[in-house]
């Protein structure tokens, strides 16, 4: 009988440990979701520099908007940018340079070009680095998705290691509609890309 109930009392224990780590999960699930979805945002103080450079990867608009933003405030003196082939015959930078002078950007105020190399981030770094070079910058503002910033910053450090160029790197993130801050769980596209985010981060960091 004593061992029944010593069973029982075992039972009763896990499972009110269970029901209490899930209570406590559902209570404070809005902060530590928002904390997760932080954790990709990575902000710098932005100070006028050399160029903007903003990159490809987003068919919203919302990198080039922020771009043209803190352009218009004197943050930079050219927008950068580079592209990849999405569909045949058509190149990426040629949209976002189309769409760069929708918004006011003078035509000579912009340096776009195909990019040749990996696609990827780390790809699109090293070349982009490359015209940051050709144009004699010193400084530089990055603008992508804030869900983008935090491994894109750890990629363009390391990037500028490896090409051995004095550079100042700053990072403006660019809000993305697709991933909205802070709610950026409620909605599919936020949960597949913070997700998605952190396995290529994984993936980075292992690899570069």
């Amino acid at each position: 009988m004593n061992s029944e109930r010593f069973k029982f009392s075992k039972w009763l224990a896990a499972i009110s440990g269970v029901l209490s780590v899930i209570l406590i999960l559902y209570i404070f699930k809005t902060p530590v979701l928002e904390k997760i979805g932080s954790a990709l945002v990575y902000q710098s103080e932005l100070v006028p520099s050399d160029a903007i450079v903003v990159l490809a990867g987003s068919n919203t608009g919302n990198r080039m908007e922020e771009a043209v933003r803190i352009f218009n405030k004197r943050m930079g003196k050219v927008i950068v940018f580079s592209g990849y082939t999405y569909y045949p015959g058509m190149v990426s930078h040629v949209g976002m340079k189309q769409y760069a002078i929708k918004l006011g950007v003078p035509e000579g105020k912009i340096v776009a070009e195909k990019a040749t190399g990996e696609n990827s981030t780390w790809g699109e770094a090293l070349f982009n680095l490359k015209q940051l070079e050709r144009l004699q910058a010193k400084s530089f503002i990055l603008v992508t998705s804030s869900f983008h910033t935090r491994r894109s910053h750890w990629v363009y450090q390391r990037a500028i290691k490896k090409l051995e160029m004095d550079l100042i790197l700053r990072v403006q993130p660019a809000p993305d509609p697709k991933v909205p801050y802070p709610e950026w769980w409620k909605v599919r596209t936020g949960q597949k890309f913070v997700f998605v985010e952190y396995l290529k981060f994984l993936y980075y960091i292992a690899t570069y």
